[in-house]
């Protein structure tokens, strides 16, 4: 047949396929910024249920990598059992269910407080409850609109992946606009109909999709396209694929979990990792790299080098440089695994299959870290594991070819390796490991001193021989930020004061060594709140710390988040709550909201004040403290850190305080210079449980 017999494309046709990619484009853009959109909106409202916990975020990636391998799976199913027509049928009448039955987006009935115990699970429920529906629904439509594209008959269809760094941009910017554009201005109820609204824009843009695949096989003739004949693929180099997966998800977790911890347990926090991870599936899977694979495993093993001579001189470059290696380290080997992951990525006609694979590896990477880990090991020590195992994804190590003896051995090797390392780190006494975090032991000055460490700040240290080396005997003093003249104390002083020397009732949120039990006087009730049962078992061991069993053995301890468990107490009981509960530097932010003053107030006995510790290294609470307080009719007084080189070689350390109260007479501050009344216009917005500016308060403690 010669050229002028080929039949010309109808005017219908040349538009469909000149409207192609870009409705294409479009739609998995929306659909991955919805995607990833929710995941930080649905863990800020989950927060306070556990205490503001990173744990939470730790789980809820878990959670969100297990439901996109089913939303993968139900792609794979949906393009190799149906044609076009019927599968789009299908995936409409889901997305229309969740239009119906499953939006807008809120915490399910039957979760209004977590157990004791058990509480990744009882988060896993939560979860699937609440956002498991429109999770999967919207999970699925990276690889089902990606098959559709390779069978719409258009030029570039051969080749579809471009389409999926298309989707990451999405994903990635979803993540960038949440902290810095989304969480500033809009609160979560607000978030969740905005949310809506996307879902339904994107029912529309699945239908027009669907619609043009249809299309174009009614123009040619063809009836409803089938996918391609899938080819066999090799079982190793689906291996291949998981354990390329597996690395960089893993990593993921942990690089997360260590740095919500020691900053703070938000959203800001949560998705610069995970917009990293993004960043690199955009980049590499461009049809030319933007960066040189050459580069990423020179500067793989440079960030390498540098995090092991940090690690042995322990340099002090502050928690900016230690920012950017981890992240840096972090971003380059997801850069090398991913970069290989692409460079093996098969034909279109298994592009379905890929990414199910490629999720198999994400979900087990992320169980490891976010599950395993924390139960099995008693530090954070799968992060060094999973730098190691990055480098053996580097190309060199795939192409080694080892006789099956050599094979056997190693793999024995590493069985038992892991074996006596879980043994080993099952056994230690001196950290603990729980759902909210990692807290160390440490014997300091020669065994003078014996501090709990959580992340890299000391939450109560205990003298335990005095300088001629003599044991210390008798009750103890405390130390640290609660030390007799520093700001906790001078507090709650005041407040005792202005009741006439003694305080009736005291609730501590948080309880750390017990420290602030060595406060109380006789005749005073107090009661600690506590989240953390490791904590709890520390504290009121002698052998570890004595302030409890020496200064407050009879204190009751409640088990749970202060926000639920103090709601239990009576109204009006309280002379004074002290808020002392934040974890390494991270803050609970739904403590210092407008909702958990109303708490305190309502538990406060009339005079009653709240005493709150805010010291942070990287962000001011001060003014957020301020303008939460003035939007209740509360009055604040601030008291900034003072430190001096004596106190520091005794272990004591100048706290950052806020007294809160309702007039003046209910604190007794009269001359005390160093409490300062805020009567300036407050310089932030009010927190509440749905409005919470981080960035504002990292912004300030930059500033000068």
């Amino acid at each position: 047949m010669d050229a002028s017999s080929t039949p010309a494309p109808s005017l219908g046709a040349t538009r469909r396929m000149t409207a192609t990619v870009p409705i294409y484009t479009v739609t998995l853009f929306l659909s991955a910024f919805l995607l990833f959109g929710i995941q930080p909106m649905f863990a800020k409202m989950v927060l306070p249920k556990l205490g503001g916990s990173p744990g939470v975020w730790s789980v809820a990636m878990v959670f969100f990598q297990t439901v996109l391998l089913a939303g993968y799976g139900y792609a794979h199913w949906l393009v190799s059992r149906f044609t076009v027509r019927r599968a789009a049928l299908i995936h409409l009448a889901l997305m229309a269910l969740v239009l119906v039955a499953g939006l807008p987006i809120g915490i399910a009935a039957g979760f209004e407080r977590p157990p004791q115990q058990g509480e990744t699970l009882w988060l896993v429920a939560l979860f699937t409850a609440s956002v498991g529906l429109p999770f999967f629904a919207v999970a699925a439509n990276g690889p089902l609109l990606q098959a559709w594209f390779a069978r719409s008959g258009h030029p570039r269809a051969a080749d579809p992946y471009f389409l999926y760094a298309a989707s990451n941009i999405g994903s990635f910017l979803a993540l960038i606009a949440y902290p810095f554009l989304v969480e500033p201005v809009l609160t979560l109820s607000a978030q969740g109909t905005a949310w809506t609204w996307g879902f339904a824009f994107l029912f529309a843009g699945i239908a027009a999709c669907a619609g043009l695949g249809l299309g174009s096989s009614a123009e040619d003739g063809a009836g409803p396209r089938r996918a391609p004949t899938p080819t066999r693929i090799a079982p190793e180099r689906k291996l291949g694929w998981v354990a390329l997966a597996f690395v960089p998800s893993g990593l993921l977790v942990a690089v997360t979990a260590h740095i919500s911890t020691d900053v703070a347990s938000v959203p800001l926090l949560w998705v610069v990792p995970l917009a990293l991870f993004l960043l690199t599936f955009v980049i590499v899977f461009q049809p030319r790299p933007l960066l040189r694979p050459g580069w990423m495993l020179n500067l793989q093993l440079l960030l390498i080098a540098a995090l092991i001579g940090k690690t042995l001189l322990q340099p002090r470059l502050g928690w900016g440089f230690d920012l950017a290696l981890h992240l840096g380290l972090f971003f380059v080997t997801a850069m090398v695994a991913h970069g290989e992951l692409a460079r093996r990525r098969p034909d279109a006609a298994n592009l379905t299959g890929f990414y199910f694979w490629m999720s198999v590896g994400g979900v087990l990477g992320g169980l490891f870290s976010g599950l395993i880990a924390p139960t099995v090991f008693n530090s954070v020590i799968e992060y060094p594991l999973l730098l190691v195992a990055g480098v053996l994804c580097r190309p060199g190590f795939a192409t080694v070819r080892l006789p099956a003896f050599a094979k056997a051995g190693l793999s024995a090797a590493a069985l038992l390796g892991g074996a006596g390392l879980v043994a080993y780190e099952q056994q230690r006494t001196d950290s603990v490991r729980s759902f909210f975090g990692v807290n160390k032991i440490v014997d300091v000055q020669e065994g003078r001193f014996r501090a709990l460490v959580h992340g890299s700040t000391i939450h109560g240290a205990q003298r335990l021989r005095n300088d001629d080396g003599s044991p210390v005997s008798g009750r103890p003093e405390p130390l640290s930020y609660y030390f007799t003249g520093g700001g906790l104390a001078d507090g709650i002083d005041a407040v005792r004061r202005a009741r006439g020397g003694t305080l009736r009732a005291v609730a501590s949120v948080g309880l750390g060594t017990g420290s602030l039990a060595c406060q109380a006087r006789p005749g005073e009730a107090w009661t600690f709140y506590e989240i953390d049962v490791q904590v709890v078992r520390l504290a009121t061991n002698p052998a570890r710390f004595g302030f409890l069993s020496a200064c407050a053995p009879q204190a009751p301890i409640v088990f749970g988040d202060a926000r639920l468990t103090l709601a239990d107490a009576p109204d009006g009981a309280l002379d004074l709550i002290v808020v002392d509960a934040f974890s390494s530097d991270a803050i609970p932010v739904h403590l210092v909201t407008t909702q958990a003053l109303d708490l305190y107030r309502r538990k406060l006995a009339p005079g009653g004040a709240v005493l709150f510790h805010i010291s942070n290294r990287n962000m001011d609470l001060g003014p957020a403290i301020t303008a939460t307080a003035r939007d209740r009719g509360l009055i604040t007084w601030i008291r900034q850190p003072e430190q001096r080189p004596e106190l520091t070689a005794q272990l004591k350390y100048g706290p950052h305080v806020a007294m809160v109260a309702s007039k003046p007479g209910d604190v007794d501050l009269a001359g005390d210079r160093r409490w300062q009344r805020q009567d300036a216009p407050a310089s932030a917005r009010p927190w509440s449980d749905e409005y919470a500016d981080v960035v504002g308060a990292i912004w300030r403690k930059l500033s000068p």
